[in-house]
């Protein structure tokens, strides 16, 4: 069996055919354009026509809140047009397949989960840092969503209160905008060239690297207070930039600096292994089907049981 994964980024649209075993077998991306609805639905229809000979069903991994029972998008800042539309739904009986949405940490979440870098436990967190930063829970095996489906969502923590508004929280921590960042003050002739970026970052450069250690420095934070209440194993960190190996190095470091903040802390919170997400970019793509493959195992065994 083959699915077709999409997974809507603030950045890029990615889509992908993918078999039962999470290998994928093809993959594109577009420029994610949401000041269009219109361009925007339309190019998923095309993605859609162009793979629906060849594929059992529709996974999706969106941006935002999701209620996956009633495939509605509660609330998302980069897809509002969508929020407690029936598009989904539509989509399903419009292609006569099932279709299924995900919160995209959670669809991340799913993938190392099922055959990744937490496949081994029961108590952990997976950790997404993209355009902006997502994450996701398991605990005791299983994928905290929260009563109310917005469970584990560190951008709204508040990490400065000094600042005022947005800026008192972690909104604004993003690994794109951080690349940017970097990009635009080296004068790269592509401020988003994140392999360049990151020689630079290995090669000492003041400011890249101050950048780049203070980003890691916030990502710990989070990490910090997460594990401080939840007491986790394992953190994996997904996003592109996650197959960096500096990164991981660095955060771990910057864990151990917040770890040390007192004493007591010191003696008391237990060190989670941070390590790299196992499809690294492609986690939100493999995740997405997982619900599709639940989703269809059930179906069968309803009617299997039905006979």
């Amino acid at each position: 069996m083959n699915f077709l994964s999409i997974d809507i980024g603030g950045t890029n649209l990615k889509y992908a055919l993918i078999n039962e075993f999470g290998q994928i077998i093809i993959k594109g991306t577009n420029a994610t354009n949401t000041q269009d609805e219109t361009q925007f639905l339309e190019s998923l229809y095309k993605i859609i026509d162009l793979h629906g000979q060849d594929i059992q069903g529709v996974g999706f991994s969106l941006p935002g809140v999701v209620d996956p029972l009633s495939k509605q998008l509660r609330s998302s800042a980069r897809l509002a047009f969508l929020e407690k539309s029936e598009f989904f739904n539509e989509l399903q009986v419009k292609y006569k397949m099932p279709v299924t949405i995900e919160n995209d940490s959670n669809c991340a979440a799913l993938a190392e989960k099922w055959q990744g870098s937490i496949s081994d436990e029961d108590n952990a967190a997976m950790m997404v840092l993209g355009t902006g930063i997502g994450s996701s829970i398991f605990l005791n095996g299983q994928l905290i969503r929260g009563n109310h489906f917005a469970a584990s969502e560190p951008s709204f923590m508040i990490v400065d209160k000094s600042a005022t508004g947005v800026k008192q929280t972690a909104a604004l921590l993003s690994a794109v905008g951080m690349i940017e960042d970097i990009g635009t003050h080296l004068k790269l002739p592509n401020v988003t060239d994140g392999r360049r970026v990151f020689s630079e970052i290995m090669a000492g450069e003041e400011y890249a690297f101050k950048a780049f250690a203070d980003f890691c420095d916030q990502v710990a934070l989070l990490i910090y207070n997460i594990q401080s209440i939840l007491d986790l194993d394992k953190f994996a960190i997904g996003g592109g930039i996650s197959s960096q190996p500096l990164l991981i190095k660095q955060l771990r470091e910057s864990f151990e600096k917040w770890h040390k903040i007192t004493v007591l802390s010191e003696r008391t919170i237990t060190i989670p292994k941070i390590v790299s997400a196992h499809f690294y970019n492609d986690a939100n793509l493999v995740g997405a089907i997982v619900p599709l493959l639940k989703l269809i195992n059930t179906d069968k065994s309803r009617k299997s049981g039905s006979r």
